[in-house]
């Protein structure tokens, strides 16, 4: 419904009220001047009052009833669309919903109704009616009142639809049974709910980013998530180790770059599909399941912190809500799935540990009673020493050998054998607990550190192997991928071509 088409009759109202002319909509039943009065084009504007002169617009309609008032764009523009539409026209006034203070506003929606609701304007003037109750305004579905600064006013209902245009409306005003044809903003219709504004959330982008990952990422800054809830038995903790995120609870794990990624961006911002309720009791918490949450997200993006919660989900939506905002939301499944429909093998690397080839120094891998040992000496390239003095990396030459120190090729064959070695992946969590020896076991020492890490496996059933790194649980691969990787080293030892995986 355009602005510019709307209702000419309650101007009309207004005139007669305000100016203090006889005028058709302040008439009594029957008046005699109603017909002739209300005559004039429909483009001509008949109220003297701008919106700057509403002190209030009070609706009476079918779901409820609320008052609109003037506000300071600050307090009332909450979101970032409403304040974007209050700032677009210097002149313009901002409306706010009384009794929704603190809540977050569409100053659009206000906006609109107020403008469009006290300066109606008629597209067809039925003239004096013997019966209000054929056009649906002896039961209004909506009665409203406008109070002016000055202290004037006037009211005026709003019946039922056209036959010919469902957006079109029929209205008379508070004492009168002169009928106007409308075109009326939606918001008379609705409750307060409807100024809610539907933005939950949306993270301000960094100005500056503190690394040049940072940028690349859009300028959204995480250092912390944590998940937690019905959804979550035991809470996944993210936190950032150098330039990214990583799983540090209920254990160690590097975190799944896409899955990651999936997250990070459903928690930038969220639009909800309804509002369900403002000020919600300890009732209403409980009805909507958010008593005892389905998922907890807090997170620290860009320096702020925020905390988002879901509620029990009903069919493929979920009742939210944000900390600081008194407001009760529903948004679909699809847009939280990221991170409130999650579990930990979700959410990490399938892989299980991926120590730099560069800074092995040896692998020793059992089965049984079968044992292979690969070692790797390096030499520092010459070129590398005045560049290593300046700051920059050392480079190496690399040579490797096999049992019983049998010299094996390192560039193509040694680097293929390792990419299968830790490309080994998890598909399952454990079906039991792992107990007695390992099947198998990968142990790691290195160049520039003391001590080793350990890989080992543990049967799991017949066709699965729980991997368990340094005593951590990993998870299960399946048995047949790792006696590949003993294929593919038998292979290696005996010199044979290894092809990339």
């Amino acid at each position: 419904m355009k602005s510019s088409t709307r209702n000419l009759i309650v101007a009309a109202v207004c005139a007669a009220v305000l100016g203090g002319a006889a005028f058709a909509l302040s008439r009594s039943p029957g008046g005699g001047e109603s017909s002739s009065a209300a005559s004039s084009s429909p483009g001509l504007e008949l109220v003297s009052k701008k919106d700057q002169d509403v002190a209030s617009m009070k609706v009476t309609n079918k779901k409820g009833s609320y008052t609109l008032v003037p506000a300071p764009k600050s307090a009332a523009s909450s979101s970032p669309a409403a304040s974007s539409s209050a700032s677009s026209a210097a002149s313009s006034v901002t409306y706010t919903v009384s009794g929704l203070e603190g809540c977050p506003i569409n100053t659009s929606a206000t906006e609109s109704v107020v403008k469009n609701g006290f300066s109606l304007v008629a597209t067809k003037n039925l003239g004096a009616v013997s019966s209000l109750q054929e056009y649906g305004l002896a039961d209004p579905q909506a009665s409203v009142e406008v109070r002016f600064k000055d202290g004037s006013s006037f009211s005026y209902k709003i019946g039922g639809q056209t036959a010919t245009d469902a957006s079109a409306y029929y209205m008379c005003g508070e004492n009168s049974n002169n009928v106007y044809v409308v075109s009326v903003d939606q918001g008379l219709l609705e409750d307060k709910t409807y100024f809610v504004s539907k933005e939950i959330l949306a993270v301000p982008e960094s100005s500056s980013s503190s690394s040049a990952s940072d940028a690349a990422a859009g300028g959204y800054d995480f250092t912390q998530i944590s998940l937690s809830g019905a959804n979550f038995p035991k809470p996944v903790r993210f936190e950032k180790t150098g330039s990214g995120l990583a799983i540090t609870q209920p254990a160690a794990y590097e975190a799944d770059a896409d899955k990651l990624n999936a997250l990070e961006t459903a928690l930038e911002s969220l639009t909800a599909d309804t509002v369900e309720a403002v000020r919600p009791d300890a009732a209403a918490l409980k009805k909507y399941g958010l008593d005892r949450p389905s998922a907890v997200a807090e997170f620290t993006v860009n320096r702020k912190s925020y905390r988002l919660l879901l509620g029990a989900k009903t069919g493929s939506s979920y009742p939210a809500m944000l900390d600081g905002v008194d407001v009760v939301y529903t948004v679909t499944q699809d847009k939280v799935a990221p991170w409130a429909e999650q579990n930990l093998l979700d959410l990490r690397s399938k892989l299980i540990y991926l120590p730099d080839i560069e800074t092995v120094q040896s692998v020793k891998i059992t089965r049984g009673t079968e044992t292979h040992e690969i070692l790797v000496s390096r030499r520092e390239k010459p070129a590398s020493s005045s560049s290593a003095s300046s700051g920059s990396r050392k480079t190496y030459t690399y040579t490797v050998t096999g049992d019983g120190g049998k010299t094996l090729k390192y560039d193509g064959n040694y680097q293929n054998f390792y990419q299968k070695l830790i490309g080994l992946t998890i598909f399952a969590e454990p079906q039991k607990a792992p107990s007695g020896q390992p099947a198998a076991t990968v142990e790691y020492r290195y160049f520039d550190k003391t001590g080793a890490d350990t890989v080992a496996f543990y049967a799991d059933g017949e066709r699965r192997l729980t991997a368990v790194k340094n005593g951590a649980v990993c998870g299960d691969i399946a048995k047949s991928s790792l006696d590949d990787v003993f294929d593919v080293l038998a292979r290696f030892e005996k010199g044979e071509t290894i092809p990339a995986a």
